[in-house]
């Protein structure tokens, strides 16, 4: 259980998944997919961050980016 929390853990706080999977030392990352099953509100979440459909429609809303744009 304490795998599936650390490696949930990670990946919500902005690990990709193949850094996952060298943490939890798996060769196959389907292994590393068995432990992280997202719920339906990390997908929303996430979408409603990195969708391209906000920038085509600018919201205005905040969103937080990993990567600023350049200007």
């Amino acid at each position: 259980m304490f795998r599936h929390a650390s490696a949930l853990h990670h990946l919500r706080n902005g690990a990709d998944v193949f850094t996952v999977q060298r943490i939890l030392g798996h060769a196959d990352l389907n292994m590393t997919k068995r432990y992280l099953a997202l719920t339906q509100s990390d997908v929303r979440e996430v979408h409603s961050l990195t969708s391209p459909v906000n920038d085509i429609l600018d919201t205005g809303r905040k969103r937080v980016r990993s990567l600023a744009k350049k200007k």
